[in-house]
């Protein structure tokens, strides 16, 4: 579904039609789930949070601009209440996050899917592996990733070419 098809589908949320947000979660909840889970590395609590994310962002469709990418802005919202329920949490216990990283569980049968998004929070750094999300789930472009995250399109397309080596050779020496 390309953007203009999407900004269809928050015209008419915004204009009321409720029939439009099953579609329009399916095309973004990958990449705000994501996302989500690269701050908080919990699989479970980022189910949460995503939840969170698309009540608020119903709650404040009106704001919305269409000038700019809704890919972008409701990650911004996912991102954004992430990080407060990180800090939140961090301030009730000193227990380290990245001990807890059980997002993906423990059983027999794993898709390839989930042993390469296990692969990139092992081997990618926090910026490397949010840049390679927005791009390969989120189906983001580089200069919008560079919008977002406010780096320049050199450094995105840079990091993002660093980053897919790192992960070709992880699998290489796996293997």
């Amino acid at each position: 579904m390309s953007n203009s098809d999407i900004k269809i589908l928050i015209k008419n949320l915004q204009n009321g039609d409720m029939s439009v947000f099953d579609e329009i979660y399916h095309q973004t909840k990958d990449i705000v789930f994501y996302s989500i889970l690269g701050i908080l590395k919990d699989y479970s609590l980022s189910e949460d949070i995503m939840q969170d994310t698309y009540l608020k962002a119903l709650s404040k469709i009106h704001t919305y601009k269409p000038t700019h990418s809704f890919k972008s802005w409701i990650v911004t919202i996912g991102k954004n209440l992430a990080i407060n329920e990180y800090n939140r949490r961090k301030k009730e216990t000193n227990i380290d996050i990245q001990e807890n990283e059980m997002f993906l569980g423990q059983t027999e049968s794993r898709s390839e899917n989930q042993i390469l998004i296990e692969q990139i929070f092992k081997v990618l750094n926090d910026t490397e592996r949010e840049i390679v999300l927005l791009h390969v789930i989120g189906d983001l472009k580089h200069r919008e990733i560079a919008k977002l995250l406010n780096k320049p399109i050199g450094t995105i397309t840079w990091s993002y070419k660093n980053s897919i080596d790192k992960l070709k050779n992880e699998i290489k020496e796996s293997r």
